[in-house]
């Protein structure tokens, strides 16, 4: 009876202490509150070698008890063509590259339209322009005239888009001089040109060059082509060759093989004669053209970091006491409508920050109306933590996350009760004039008194329930 007693006490004990901290915790107007910035720290994260992260303070307003926050990311590997930049698109228009690869696409169809997509990914960077050029053999085969300027270095997406596009539409010629294609483009590069490109897209082994006996195959065909690639090479301009649908047969004339002819001129893709290059079947032209040549010219497959998750925590003292809103949209990705109430954070998603973009938004705080007053003179953190996660991002636990806990923080101030003065008469002190000014929101003593007493009653009958059990 005595424990059961111990135990009744102690739960009094704890429900009039729940009480007492239920009614002190009132909910306050913030009408003559006071919002003070108590420190602006500026939170850094380094995300890989070459992305930082930076959230700050970007505006306090003490007057309208507000302020803004900005949340920044940076890849600052170099940009990618940073300057003026001049790329040739060599393709062969030879009787071969109407061969059918799948029901009613040709060769020439899948290498022309994966040229288009490689093109308008490269026209997107300012600094760059495209000139288009095709090969095969003509009237005068085994000269310069057997390649033919479509379209010099130019900006315009359309121009060069339609000269791709005549290609796939003009006449054929029936041999494959690939020399006079590379020599065409070297030649026709700006003078000024410092950066300087050539893709060349074939199906076949060279058989004739420009000076050199025609349809033959190896020998001074090979010797030619290769000089030529290495040539230019050493002129300071990089060669990306694709060859595709070249079977490992033997080639009648010579008896070796289709692919050991490639490899006299070109090498193998894991030992290149100059730059890169790409030896695929015809189902693989599209992947390589469009994305595999693409990643190799700009050189940004290792400074571009991926599926970049941003997630802001905040506290929870900050959400019940300010109104959160967006003040600035992101330029890259997209963000949170409104916070997450339940794990308490907005997470901003870039799909890809590239080198040298810059991704930013930012959001606002502002007091709300009606506070809590257990706040008064607390310093608040204005996060809690914030989270960068990415398959991209290595760390030492293989979590792929990196973090800080740094934010700026700011202080609410209550004003101070004045005391009320002390009365100079002979006035019955026991009867007020008026109705006693009260503070807070709601009734304490009263509230406080009534939930008292309610424990109390089922206390009271607990004790009866359980003295008429012992008896």
């Amino acid at each position: 009876m005595k424990k059961t007693k111990n135990k009744l006490w102690v739960t009094l004990f704890v429900i009039l202490m729940l009480i007492s901290t239920t009614c002190f915790a009132a909910s306050v107007s913030s009408t003559d509150a006071t919002l003070t910035l108590v420190e602006n720290n500026v939170c850094t994260i380094q995300v890989t070698d070459f992305v930082q992260f930076e959230k700050s303070l970007l505006a306090f307003d003490k007057t309208n008890k507000e302020f803004t926050i900005q949340l920044a990311i940076a890849n600052t590997a170099e940009e990618v063509f940073p300057e003026p930049t001049e790329i040739f698109l060599v393709i062969d228009n030879s009787l071969s590259m109407d061969d059918e690869i799948s029901p009613n696409v040709t060769r020439l169809a899948a290498v022309t339209n994966s040229a288009k997509t490689l093109a308008s990914q490269l026209l997107e960077n300012e600094n760059v322009d495209l000139g288009v050029i095709s090969f095969s053999t003509g009237d005068e085969e085994g000269t310069i005239t057997d390649a033919h300027l479509l379209l010099a270095p130019s900006h315009d997406v359309e121009a060069v888009t339609d000269s791709i596009d005549s290609i796939a539409s003009g006449e054929l010629g029936p041999r494959t001089n690939i020399d006079a294609g590379l020599t065409l483009a070297n030649q026709n590069f700006s003078e000024d040109c410092q950066s300087k490109y050539i893709v060349l897209l074939t199906d076949g082994v060279p058989n004739t060059a420009v000076g050199g006996p025609t349809q033959t195959y190896s020998g001074q065909t090979a010797t030619k082509t290769k000089a030529t690639l290495q040539n230019i090479n050493a002129q300071g301009v990089h060669i990306f060759s694709l060859m595709t649908g070249v079977v490992d047969v033997e080639e009648p004339s010579t008896n070796i093989s289709y692919k050991t002819l490639a490899e006299e001129i070109f090498g193998t893709p894991e030992e290149p004669t100059v730059g890169k290059f790409y030896y695929i079947t015809d189902n693989e032209i599209e992947q390589t053209v469009s994305e595999t040549i693409l990643a190799d010219i700009t050189n940004v497959a290792d400074s571009t970091i991926h599926d970049l998750d941003i997630y802001d925590y905040f506290p929870q003292e900050i959400i019940d006491n300010f109104d959160f809103s967006y003040v600035t949209s992101p330029n890259l990705g997209t963000v949170s409508a409104e916070i997450n109430l339940e794990d308490r954070y907005i997470v901003w998603h870039i799909d890809a920050l590239a080198p040298g973009q810059n991704g930013f938004l930012a959001y606002k705080f502002s007091l709300k109306s009606t506070i809590n007053s257990e706040i008064d003179g607390q310093t608040l953190p204005t996060n809690e933590k914030v989270e960068i996660t990415s398959e991209d991002i290595t760390t030492e636990d293989g979590s792929h996350t990196v973090s800080s806990t740094v934010s700026p923080q700011v202080q609410v101030n209550l004003p101070e009760e004045t005391p009320a003065p002390t009365p100079t008469n002979t006035v019955d002190n026991t009867v007020a004039n008026t109705v006693i000014p009260q503070t807070g929101t709601s009734n304490f003593p009263i509230v406080f008194i009534g939930m008292v007493a309610i424990v109390a009653i089922i206390i009271g009958v607990r004790f009866y329930q359980l003295r008429k059990n012992v008896k």
